[in-house]
């Protein structure tokens, strides 16, 4: 689901490229992960969605993780039709 250059950016300011995220990811020990209000807008073979996303656990770095964030994704669908996401970034909800 994750394109080849996918690139996210966290609430805390680092930028990971797809094989980062991927690993950060296989690290997190998470307990509950929730995504709710999501909204979609497409525009011809881009969509962006914007939605909030709520975890507790451990995240990929080793920290305790109680966040509720909202996201943004932008996805591409390519040439064989399939829908790949290319950006990702959060913002912590106070």
């Amino acid at each position: 689901m994750l394109a080849d250059n996918f690139m996210i950016v966290f609430s805390d300011g680092r930028v990971l490229d797809k094989a980062q995220a991927l690993e950060d990811t296989k690290k997190a020990k998470m307990d509950t992960v929730q995504e709710s209000d999501m909204k979609v807008n497409s525009y011809g073979n881009t969509a962006v969605v914007v939605g909030i996303w709520q975890g507790k656990g451990g995240g990929g770095d080793g920290k305790p993780v109680d966040d509720r964030e909202r996201f943004i994704d932008t996805w591409h669908k390519s040439a064989d039709g399939k829908w790949q996401c290319i950006a990702s970034g959060n913002s912590k909800i106070q």
